[in-house]
């Protein structure tokens, strides 16, 4: 094929083998050649070999350690159906001969290709498709295994794996159409428990290119069997595994009834349910064994419910429950079928009715074999298919691990709990689940009219998703519009800052302020002879009089309300049926209940001092109170409160004699009481000391400190200071008002300000957004997006945090869609070193001096085009025109060596140009799946069959899942 050819023939080895017939069939209907292949086959084959190929692989240059120079005819190809699948594919994919060399004409390809497949359908093959050996249950067909034994109501363990949850039965419900809206949730990074106190082993690795239920992969090493023999008994002693929770209770655990004896009891519920757990008939040694095993716990005193429960794990940590093997007796292969069709489609072990017609040996009946496939996909058990084919064959599980760099795109992981990925992954799913419910054809998987969108989606596709942008200018003039407003009121609000400061300052002196005339000097040489008649006498507080309750609407009418005279009280005038009364025993310090809801009462009594002095007062109330002292209010608080000491202290000034003391308490609901103390209050140290010092011989500053403090006490201006003490107040309240207006007048915010809050706003809504359940069935308006290739999901997971990866995305179109995964490469190859070159190279650029190694070459020619094709999604999926360095994505190239596509809808339409193949690779997972191992040239001839009865309806989804199931057990 040219000496350039350097394809390694491990690789090609690697490939998996698919095409033939649809290439057979292609030609054989244009009618346009003549192949004489029943009466040599394969003599074409080996003549174009001979001599296209041989100058590479072959005599002096053996390329791919292929050597064709001792093919001479076709039993040489029969003899290794691996090298004859190996050329169909090279030849099929026009990886052959490579890139530099004469291209074969398309009527010699096409012969090459069937004298290719006569010979393969030729070759004797020994093996069953059917798999192999024993196959361990994984840990999703565990689970399910274990829920339908008992008719468990729970998972047993926690399933990350399980990408999707329904909350509608959609897939089996309807009649063969999806609902307009769906409600479903990814709950893979929150996976809801399983049962208490079970712990599942460790989740199953997929085989390369392969699945979790592939023979090989399903090891079982000493500590996984210890696991296996703890959960089986950890299962039946869970505090879960109760009547409520296990269907299966009353038949299998319940006391057991009067008309058998306990022997025939245990035996006839373990016969039923050790031919469900072991999936086959069971011998009478085995049945008499665990009889046995439970009669034993019987007789040490256990009840029948918990040997039953002793009995049945032993039976689930038998081999024959958590392995499936293959029977040596033909006599049990209407049971291994039985399985394999409920484990594929299933995830788990046959029904009743599946092992009856196993029993009856109607599989092998292709009627009764179809009719029972059919049965099973309209099960809802149906639905575990869905949650393991699907997920495996698309790969998404990687999705689940996928970090994008905040700084590339904030939003993909703003909430730690629910990130973007797990909206992303229910978009391919429920794409699936579209085309099985309605039985579409499987292309459209590839180029569907439909797709389902959450909320999210929809903006992820189709917005910018960025916060909305802010009017500067309308910013700034409401900006300007609140200044003057709140500079007007804190103007007022300034006016009565300086309309109390000077009634601070009259208070202080109401006499410099002009308030009041009064002599203070007369006055303070009367306060200072007082002061030495204060030391000899006390105090002298006549007991309390009180009179109450005087009831009232509410508190604050009771508050408010004047019941007596409080400016002149009279202890011999009478209210109503209400008179004072003598209160000996209400003590001083104390607090002293009252009665009444919705009241007031009032407490009277007479301080007197022989000299002016001051006295503190220390009240406490439950609720309100005023305080009057010689008829004038000096203390007032209308409020709800409990009771307490201390809870408001006033200064008063005695008069020298009598004085008056009158306090109401007023109450709401609940309690009510009062609390009051009065104390004299000592003079200052430095008063006291210019008092001891003869008039005439104090200096200016003893002279200037009493002043000072008989300005402060003087009772001229008591009423005076009364007055402008409730001027204060009346003013304190009307700036009250002004400030709280000032208050609420919106403040101006800045165009930061704004932007931080529309972020905030945005993000909240982008949250939101990623928690809700409901995704609605869309038309693909945007040819762009849609499919199992053009959607956040897949080019999400197949993107590195910074950058895309278009290997990555080239490899999953191969594995995926073509089913022909890339070799490894060589371990002498380096990666791609980035920081090299300059800043303002694209991908391609910087990858095009790594394809210039020969031993990278070859597989890039292939992936490379299928993954610049999608350069115009970025990490997370979101179009793009331009690189982050400004350079325009350049996606051009060639699909197959033949289609040539200048964007991605072109892309696209080349793929759907390709569907034939897209539909083959399809069916060859599916069989792999089924079949639970690595596909051999044998299986070739399987997927031609398949793809032959599916053709004429486009491989309808339903049609070629039973062929599948049809052919994986013949």
């Amino acid at each position: 094929m040219g000496k350039n050819c350097s394809t390694d023939r491990k690789k090609e080895l690697g490939i998996v083998f698919r095409y033939l017939m649809y290439f057979t069939l292609a030609v054989m209907a244009a009618g346009n050649l003549s192949f004489d292949v029943m009466a040599n086959p394969g003599r074409d084959a080996v003549s174009i070999l001979q001599q296209n190929c041989v100058g590479c692989h072959g005599g002096f240059e053996v390329n791919g350690d292929l050597d064709l120079t001792s093919l001479r005819n076709s039993r040489h190809l029969r003899k290794d159906p691996e090298l004859l699948v190996q050329l169909m594919n090279a030849v099929s994919d026009k990886t052959m001969p490579p890139e530099g060399e004469s291209v074969l004409e398309e009527s010699v390809r096409q012969e090459l290709l069937h004298s290719l497949g006569e010979v393969l359908r030729q070759v004797e093959f020994e093996s069953a498709v059917m798999s192999d050996g024993v196959a361990r249950l994984n840990r999703f067909q565990y689970n399910n295994t274990i829920k339908d034994l008992f008719e468990l109501k729970i998972d047993v363990f926690a399933l990350p794996e399980k990408l999707m949850t329904r909350h509608e039965p959609y897939l089996t419900g309807g009649n063969g159409v999806m609902p307009e809206r769906v409600r479903v949730e990814s709950l893979a990074l929150r996976p809801q428990a399983g049962m208490t106190n079970v712990k599942s082993f460790p989740k199953d690795s997929r085989a390369s290119h392969g699945f979790d239920n592939q023979v090989d992969v399903l090891t079982m090493s000493p500590l996984l069997l210890d696991a296996f023999l703890r959960l089986a008994v950890s299962i039946v002693e869970s505090p879960d595994f109760t009547a409520e929770k296990v269907g299966v209770w009353d038949e299998l655990f319940s006391e057991k009834s009067e008309n058998t004896t306990l022997e025939e009891e245990i035996r006839k519920r373990l016969a039923v349910f050790l031919y469900r757990a072991f999936r086959r008939p069971i011998e009478d040694d085995t049945l008499t064994r665990y009889t046995n095993y439970a009669l034993s716990h019987t007789s040490r005193g256990l009840d029948l419910t918990e040997s039953m429960k002793k009995a049945v794990s032993a039976v689930l940590s038998s081999p024959r429950f958590f392995y499936r093997s293959r029977s040596a007796t033909s006599g049990e292969l209407s049971f291994e079928i039985a399985s394999s069709l409920s484990y594929t489609l299933w995830g788990s072990c046959p029904d009743g009715e599946l092992l009856k017609v196993a029993a009856n040996g109607e599989l092998s009946d292709p009627q009764v074999l179809r009719s029972t496939i059919r049965r099973m996909l309209k099960d809802p058990k149906v639905e575990r298919f869905m949650d393991s084919f699907p997920v495996q064959w698309m790969q998404l599980e990687a999705l689940m691990a996928v970090t994008p760099d905040p700084g590339v795109n904030r939003y993909f992981s703003l909430d730690a709990q629910y990130p973007a990925t797990v909206q992303m992954v229910l978009e391919p799913l429920l794409l699936f689940d579209g085309v099985f419910v309605e039985n579409r054809s499987i292309d459209e998987l590839i180029s569907p009219v439909f797709s389902y969108h959450s909320p999210f989606l929809k903006s992820w596709y189709g917005e910018k998703l960025s916060p909305p942008s802010v009017d500067e200018q309308a910013i700034n003039q409401e900006n300007d519009l609140r200044s003057k407003a709140i500079a007007s009121e804190q103007a007022i609000v300034d006016d009565y800052n300086k309309q109390l400061q000077e009634v601070d300052t009259a208070i202080k002196n109401p006499v410099i302020s002009g308030l009041v005339e009064a002599d203070l000097v007369a006055g303070q040489l009367k306060w200072e002879d007082s002061q030495a008649k204060q030391s000899k006498g006390e105090l002298e507080l006549s007991p309390w009089s009180k009179i109450g309750p005087f009831r009232a609407n509410s508190l604050d009418d009771a508050h408010k309300t004047a019941f007596v005279d409080e400016a002149a009280v009279d202890l011999e005038k009478q209210y109503g049926d209400l008179r004072w009364e003598k209160a000996d025993d209400l003590v001083d310090g104390k607090i002293h209940e009252l009665r009444e809801g919705n009241s007031a009462h009032y407490v009277y009594r007479t301080i007197r001092t022989e000299a002016a002095r001051s006295v503190q007062i220390s009240l406490g109330s439950d609720d309100s109170f005023k305080l009057w002292h010689n008829g004038v209010l000096i203390g007032q608080k209308n409020m709800v409160r409990g009771v307490a000491p201390d809870q408001d202290k006033f200064r008063l000034e005695l008069a020298a004699g009598e004085n008056e003391i009158l306090f109401k308490i007023s109450n709401g609901v609940g309690g009510y009481a009062f609390y009051f103390q009065a104390s004299a209050i000592a003079l200052p140290d430095p008063v006291t000391a210019a008092l001891k010092i003869e008039r005439g011989n104090r200096d200016d500053n003893q002279r200037k400190v009493l002043s000072d403090y008989y300005l402060a006490i003087a009772p001229e201006l008591q009423e005076a200071r009364r007055i402008l003490n409730l001027k204060k107040d009346e003013l304190i309240r009307e700036r009250e008002v002004v400030q709280n207006k000032l208050n609420s007048l919106p403040k101006p915010k800045s165009v930061a300000a704004h932007r931080d809050d529309a972020q905030r706003g945005f993000d909240n809504h982008v949250r939101n957004q990623l928690r809700v359940r409901e995704f609605d069935r869309v038309a693909i308006e945007d040819p762009r997006y849609g499919g199992i290739i053009t959607n956040a999901a897949m080019l999400s997971m197949t993107s590195g945090p910074k950058r895309t990866h278009p290997v990555a995305r080239g490899v999953w179109i191969t594995e995926v869609i073509f089913n022909d995964p890339p070799s490894p490469p060589p371990n002498d190859i380096p990666p791609l070193n980035e920081e090299d070159g300059p800043k303002d190279l694209t991908i391609r650029e910087k990858f095009a001096a790594h394809r210039e190694n020969p031993s990278c070459a070859g597989c890039h020619s292939k992936l490379d085009p299928l993954g610049f094709a999608l350069e115009n999604y970025d990490i997370t999926g979101r179009w793009r025109e331009r690189y982050m360095n400004g350079r325009e994505v350049d996606v051009t190239g060639t699909l197959m060596r033949t289609h040539v596509f200048a964007d991605v809808l072109e892309f696209k339409a080349s793929l759907t140009s390709e569907s034939d193949r897209f539909s083959r690779a399809f069916v060859s997972h599916l069989l792999r799946f089924a079949v639970m191992r690595e596909l051999t040239p044998q299986d070739e001839i399987i997927i031609d069959t398949i793809m032959d009865r599916t053709r004429e309806d486009r491989h309808l989804m339903r049609a070629v899942i039973e062929e599948v199931l049809y052919q994986s057990v013949q």
